[in-house]
């Protein structure tokens, strides 16, 4: 029965454990630096579509009304003649409606430009939501590995504080019984009040991490609720492969691309502005009470339709030195790019050398906990025949625990740096099968 219970107790802890990749699929799903970009896209898509209304005609329609007093000699006249006491004043309701529809022609290729300026922006906004997204991937990462490592640095420095705490009782008794040296106790009671230090100190690194992981993804992350991650194949068996990985697809990279292109559509929409503008005009107008003169019409209406040509030919420079920043900013850009070459190129280079090395590092340390281990046998039958101290075993002891350490430390230095390999190439997402929907 008892062994029921327990099958069945370590079933529903799998069961309801969080793996890696899940906790990055719903901290990318609910994370709100996320919909940030998103809403950042959305914004720009609409932008496009205000920038293609360039293309279509532009429709002014007006009409005003209002009354209008005239004061005009050929009316006074009239009144003279007359005999009228007016003096030659009119009142009228004077009344004014236009149509106007004007279509460009040419602009200097201003509006293809500034089209293709904002699908940049929109293509930049759009690998924004990747970028993001790679980096909130990587952080979670770090975050579920550091509860995963603290909590396996916490428990051996309980075991540490437990090894001390015994063979200081042992020390102990053998000063009670007449045999035991002080110095030996005193020693050991230093290193045991060092061992409780170290212990409630991994013990507020551990909590801390389990807080740090639920500021980006607020559930229950307790290291027994979480499942440690194995080591994938990554994209590529070598750092040159990896790097070119990185170049191609690193969101940053890409990003970096997209500003280019924008730097560049925006150089050449600044020589729109040396080009003249000709545009398509087609008016219609209905005036009434337009003379104010007494027994004439008063009422007019016409159309036409007409070809007109602008050209600029001063402009106090304005436009030269718009031309001249759009050429830096381009300058800037590429070597924005280069600088995100540079860094991918870095940091896949210290991932791949971590992997590798800690690789070869965990062989030795291994067979350092193993000689430990047999140490620890074999001092224990040294000490039973008086050939040992407590305080040589404590010290094996200690020995041990500090391999111990030292392979935690490996093993996750390692599985981080296959994550930063994922991330600096932009396939952790791909590999994690995450998807973002824009």
């Amino acid at each position: 029965m008892t062994k029921i219970m327990i099958f069945i107790s370590i079933v529903s802890s799998l069961v309801n454990a969080l793996s890696i990749d899940e906790a990055v699929r719903q901290t990318i799903e609910t994370n709100p630096q996320i919909e940030v970009k998103k809403e950042e896209l959305r914004t720009e898509q609409e932008v496009l579509v205000g920038s293609r209304s360039a293309y279509l005609p532009k429709v002014d329609i007006s009409y005003s009304a209002g009354p209008e007093r005239t004061h005009t000699v050929a009316n006074k006249r009239s009144d003279t003649a007359n005999g009228s006491d007016l003096g030659g004043k009119e009142d009228n309701l004077y009344q004014n409606a236009s149509l106007r529809v004007t279509q460009n022609i040419f602009e200097g290729l201003r509006t293809m430009y500034t089209v293709e300026q904002q699908k940049t922006v929109i293509l930049s906004a759009d690998i924004g939501v990747k970028n993001s997204a790679n980096s909130i991937a990587l952080e979670t990462v770090t975050t579920y590995i550091d509860i995963l490592r603290n909590k396996e640095f916490y428990d051996i420095a309980k075991d540490n504080m437990e090894v001390h705490k015994k063979y200081l009782a042992q020390i102990k008794e053998t000063i009670d019984a007449g045999i035991g040296r002080s110095s030996g106790y005193k020693q050991t009671l230093s290193r045991y009040e060092n061992a409780q230090s170290s212990y409630f100190l991994a013990q507020q690194t551990y909590k801390n991490s389990i807080a740090t992981f639920q500021r980006i993804l607020p559930v229950s992350a307790n290291a027994e609720e979480l499942i440690k991650p194995t080591i994938g194949i990554l994209p590529a068996d070598n750092l040159e492969d990896l790097i070119s990985i990185g170049v191609e697809n690193n969101p940053s990279i890409q990003i970096s691309k997209a500003d280019i292109k924008y730097a560049e559509s925006s150089l050449n929409r600044s020589y729109a502005a040396y080009y003249p503008r000709l545009d398509l005009e087609a008016n219609a107008y209905w005036n009434k009470g337009l003379t104010g003169l007494r027994g004439t019409p008063t009422d007019a209406d016409g159309a036409n339709v007409l070809l007109v040509l602008s050209y600029n030919i001063f402009n106090g420079l304005a436009d030269k030195s718009l031309q001249e920043a759009n050429e830096h900013k381009l300058l800037r850009q590429n070597s924005s790019l280069s600088d995100a070459k540079r860094y991918i190129k870095a940091y896949t280079t210290v991932a791949w050398q971590t992997y590798n090395i800690t690789k070869t590092r965990l062989v030795h340390i291994n067979n350092n906990i193993k000689a430990s281990a047999d140490t620890i046998a074999n001092y224990k039958e040294e000490y039973n025949l008086g050939r040992r101290s407590l305080v040589d075993l404590l010290n094996i002891e200690l020995e041990y625990n500090n391999a111990r350490n030292r392979k935690v430390a490996a093993e996750y230095d390692r599985l981080l740096a296959y994550y930063q390999i994922l991330t600096h190439t932009g396939k952790i997402l791909e590999t994690m099968n995450v998807t973002i929907e824009n």
